[in-house]
């Protein structure tokens, strides 16, 4: 009779860990590679480019401004917007970044 094996009793044979920020990190990447890529009311969301008043106090972090913070610490440059355009180029560097050991 055959006996089960946990998932971390996997992960371990095959010394590996969960990483379950970078897949998240990887996605949230992605699909700001394709909202930039296809102009529309998404992309001026995402960008912040939205005509109006700004409400006072501390201004929220925005997604682009966290995606930034994230990948410029694991190595990346600060063109990402411009990046996003060359898919190949955009495709390469969340390889890179996601690929890097830490969160």
């Amino acid at each position: 009779m055959g006996r089960k094996k946990s998932n971390e009793l996997i992960l371990e044979e095959a010394d590996l860990e969960r990483s379950l920020i970078k897949i998240i990190r990887q996605r949230q990447l992605q699909f700001l590679g394709h909202i930039c890529r296809h102009k529309g009311l998404e992309h001026l969301a995402i960008t912040g480019k939205i005509e109006g008043k700004r409400s006072g106090g501390r201004q929220r972090i925005t997604f682009i401004e966290n995606l930034k913070s994230w990948a410029i610490g694991k190595g990346s440059n600060n063109n990402s917007i411009r990046l996003t355009q060359n898919r190949y180029e955009w495709r390469n560097m969340i390889a890179n970044v996601c690929s890097r050991q830490g969160t």
